[in-house]
């Protein structure tokens, strides 16, 4: 079985209280004398990834209150410690109990300033950009007037291991997200790599990497420059074309994550109510998340055991978090529905996203991007909320059509994230490498309209 389905399994009560408290030292303690009982092979899968995860948490959780609001004082006008406290219990602020003491998680003061938009005008030397935003909404219209958009994007993508994590004449080990196959993308190109590839993944790989192993010299630097074609057509739905015929495939549960637990069953029954069509029942899918979910900075995924779920319970989640919750709830009602992710690539603009597909006959595959959705709903722009329902933009880097998915070659150890991946992932004979430890290169060379 796959070490991360073990998550489907609950751990000992005993372990879950230290762990509520983050007692983790009680915890790891408690962990060890399990792993030394009579049972089953998959708990001791889930206890071993439990400890993980612990590290996982430690690294994400790393400001008290004292600290944190030392930070946002000085990057928000007359912020107080009443402030933090609310932006603390309305989810603005995200937060564990590690030995019994509130820790913020390193994110917590960007993610304040993005999403509560009342502090908008408060921050200091505030650096948002509105280019990107202007062009999207450019673009959108042109989408619209039109019907189809196309871009030419050339990019430099790779890993630069740091200088005190090289252990000179090691191996080491490295996957590099590339563009994949996928409705939209089109004359994927490899121009050049840093070090010969010893494997590139098919064009229909659903997490497409290029591979590298090489013996480290010093401050290694892994990258792969490559382009490729956006094409976008504008898709005008009306849901008295839908057929009466739909298909089953991408219904089913996806363990560990794209699971029909209780609460996601009765919540897509309440969302969906009486109604039958596909088209109708997506949308208000897609209304939900938009209206209901808060955006939130998410701690790393592998310290999350049910992504969507979790969204549901807790009415956050960042762009990935937001997706999957969508995709659940449409197979959940028997809507087909998958992963997309990789880039987002504008000339403004160069990181990381996530977002979905929904199928729909006789439309075929549609995009949903909640996390865009939400923004644009936030920001009362309701032309840009209607769009990301059906149609996307032409901004995006395709690399991954699933969760959870393995590589090829496979890797040796856990992954830093292990069930996506937009960045890339390294590792050594012993061990993976976590984000600190090595640096993202994203560079374009050439974005431009066709």
């Amino acid at each position: 079985m796959n070490i991360y389905n073990s998550l489907i399994v609950e751990l000992p009560e005993d372990i879950k209280k230290a762990m509520y408290f983050g007692d983790y030292e009680k915890a790891l303690e408690l962990m060890d004398i399990y792993m030394d009982r009579n049972i089953p092979h998959i708990l001791k899968n889930r206890i071993q990834y439990e400890k993980d995860r612990i590290r996982r948490l430690k690294e994400d959780y790393i400001y008290t209150f004292d600290e944190a609001f030392e930070l946002a004082s000085k990057k928000i006008k007359g912020f107080t410690k009443d402030e933090l406290e609310k932006m603390k219990d309305e989810k603005y602020a995200d937060w564990i109990y590690i030995d019994g003491e509130v820790k913020f998680i390193h994110s917590f003061l960007k993610n304040i300033i993005k999403v509560n938009t009342d502090l908008k005008n408060r921050v200091v030397n505030s650096d948002d950009d509105n280019k990107d935003s202007q062009l999207v909404g450019k673009t959108i219209d042109e989408i619209i007037e039109n019907g189809e958009k196309k871009y030419f994007i050339h990019l430099k993508t790779g890993i630069r291991l740091k200088k005190e994590q090289a252990r000179v004449g090691e191996k080491v080990r490295v996957h590099i997200p590339i563009p994949r196959n996928a409705q939209q993308i089109k004359n994927i190109k490899i121009h050049s790599t840093s070090y010969k590839p010893k494997f590139i993944s098919p064009e229909n790989h659903l997490q497409r990497t290029i591979y590298f192993e090489e013996k480290v010299q010093g401050e290694e630097i892994f990258t792969v420059e490559y382009s490729y074609e956006n094409h976008i057509k504008y898709n005008v739905l009306d849901p008295k074309k839908v057929s009466n015929i739909q298909p089953t495939f991408y219904t089913e549960e996806w363990l560990p994550h794209i699971r029909f637990t209780p609460i996601l069953k009765e919540l897509a029954k309440e969302i969906i109510g009486q109604e039958t069509n596909p088209l109708i029942k997506a949308r208000k899918i897609y209304d939900y998340i938009t209206k209901n979910i808060q955006y939130s900075f998410m701690p790393q995924y592998a310290t999350i055991t049910n992504i969507p779920e979790y969204c549901a319970s807790n009415l956050k989640g960042d762009c990935g978090v937001q997706a999957l919750l969508f995709i659940t709830l449409c197979r959940i009602v028997n809507i087909p529905a998958r992963w997309q992710s990789g880039l987002y690539s504008s000339p403004y603009y160069l990181g990381c996203h996530d977002w979905a597909e929904f199928y729909i006959e006789p439309y075929g595959w549609l995009f949903a991007d909640p996390s865009h959705g939400g923004g644009a709903l936030r920001n009362r722009d309701k032309k840009r909320w209607n769009f990301f329902f059906g149609n996307l933009d032409p901004f995006r880097m395709v690399a991954n059509s699933e969760v959870n998915y393995d590589f090829t070659p496979m890797k040796n150890h856990y992954r830093y994230d292990p069930f996506d991946n937009q960045v890339g992932e390294i590792e050594y004979e012993d061990r993976f490498l976590s984000e600190h430890e090595y640096e993202t290169i994203l560079e374009p060379i050439e974005i431009k309209e066709l």
